[in-house]
């Protein structure tokens, strides 16, 4: 299924890129993933109203659901719990409504997330632009003496790439891995084999780096390479920023959720608190150990999210559908 969606996103992709590279060249993947997870975004719309729809109607049926909660409240036996998950289930289905439906969006952005990563990590695959950069890099290493040898040992500690002799063997077959080469490795092989064009390595740069690093790099990665200082800053804060936004996305959508007193004891209320902890936590982890373009996703994504929820929310606020 991952796979499937990442062509139709590299089909995507490829097009937002052509277009921008015209108008721009400098910093074209990281201006293409942006306006890629707008139209993500756009394309979401009608999910968005739908989960507003679902947690209206949460809040619409709270008073029976705290019903069948306070009815087992003092209740803590196996059999008294699955009676209990019984009866929400079934009242759940009853009002066609999801506990869940808090998370929805979050569910939903992880597949396309995932699939993003699989165009990154293929760029030279999904890129025609960065397939030709790649394919012209890679002739230029096959063409140095004993290259297959030189190129093992710098790339032998990079864990994302599987070097075996059919790789090795071709220009194509280097052209297929050369995304995933950090710009410390892309240094190294600059300096060993030299015959690889600087002009390549800085048009290949051009198109990489935004905000002054490289977006197919890990923060992790770039962290190990050594930043000059602002460079630094900007990896610190990918990991941080996408973290905090998802939190701050993920509190604006549960401030719908304030009409019942007792939502302390809400089963609903406890699973998006639960989430709104889980989710930040992990997307700084991902965010830390995944290429910095996926970054630029996430918190474009959320940047977006949060606006558009703050929206949704004052309007609420200002009809009486939120009281």
């Amino acid at each position: 299924m991952i796979d499937a969606l990442a062509k139709i996103l590299g089909v995507v992709f490829n097009f937002i890129f052509d277009l921008v590279y015209k108008v721009t060249p400098v910093g074209s993947l990281g201006i293409t993933i942006i306006l890629f997870t707008i139209l993500v975004r756009l394309l979401m719309i009608p999910l968005v109203a739908k989960q507003q729809s679902s947690l209206k109607r949460m809040q619409e049926i709270q008073p029976e659901l705290q019903k069948i909660q306070d009815k087992y409240k003092n209740k803590q036996d196996p059999e008294s719990q699955r009676q209990m998950s019984i009866e929400l289930n079934e009242f759940y289905r009853k009002h066609n409504v999801s506990p869940f439906s808090g998370c929805l969006l979050l569910f939903i952005q992880m597949p396309i997330f995932i699939a993003l990563w699989r165009v990154l990590q293929k760029a030279g695959t999904y890129i025609s632009k960065l397939h030709d950069l790649y394919y012209n890099l890679a002739s230029q290493i096959v063409s140095a003496d004993g290259y297959q040898e030189i190129v093992k040992n710098i790339l032998s500690g990079n864990k994302r790439i599987k070097l075996n002799d059919e790789i090795l063997a071709s220009a194509e077959g280097l052209q297929s891995i050369l995304s995933q080469v950090s710009t410390s490795e892309w240094n190294k092989l600059s300096e060993t084999l030299g015959t690889i064009s600087n002009t390549l390595i800085e048009q290949k740069n051009s198109i990489e780096y935004f905000f002054g690093i490289s977006l197919v790099d890990s923060p992790a990665d770039l962290i190990k390479q050594g930043l000059n200082t602002p460079a630094l800053i900007v990896v610190i804060l990918f990991p941080i920023m996408a973290a905090l936004t998802t939190f701050l996305s993920s509190k604006l959508l549960s401030m719908n959720n304030k009409n019942n007193k007792q939502k302390q004891n809400d089963q609903t209320e406890q699973i998006q608190k639960s989430m709104n902890l889980v989710f930040p936590v992990i997307t700084g982890m991902m965010t830390y150990s995944l290429p910095a373009g996926l970054g630029i996703y996430w918190i474009t994504s959320n940047i977006i999210q949060i606006i558009q929820q703050y929206v949704i929310n004052k309007s609420m606020d200002k009809s009486g559908e939120g009281e």
